[in-house]
């Protein structure tokens, strides 16, 4: 299976999650390609001062992957420089958020994969 890249919905939430300014989600595949074990295989892109705000997920676990840009996220109520090439995996009942305080688009792979 092939998944055109002009043919991927993108969505734009504004304050995700209580966060700041608009979040753009680009559904790398829809649900019903993910398998029972995922419910989301996306890349989102943060604009510079913008963010998701702290949340938690319940029986499932969500992995970034860090494409381009900087920022901050926090790890349950730990704050840490993020930067290309960094992963970050969010266990079930664990909390997390994430800021772009750089200059440029922070860009990430998000999976979140049911626990």
């Amino acid at each position: 299976m092939i998944v055109n890249k002009n043919a991927r919905e993108i969505e734009v939430k504004k304050n995700m999650r209580d966060g700041k300014g608009e979040i753009e989600i680009t559904h790398v595949l829809k649900n019903e390609n993910l398998g029972k074990n995922a419910r989301l295989y996306a890349e989102i892109i943060i604009k510079p001062g913008d963010s998701i705000g702290n949340h938690q997920h319940i029986d499932e676990k969500e992995i970034f992957y860090f494409l381009s840009g900087s920022g901050i996220v926090t790890d349950n109520e730990e704050q840490i420089k993020v930067v290309p090439g960094d992963v970050m995996v969010t266990p079930d009942k664990s909390f997390h958020s994430v800021i772009n305080n750089g200059t440029e688009n922070l860009v990430f792979m998000a999976l979140i994969l049911h626990d």
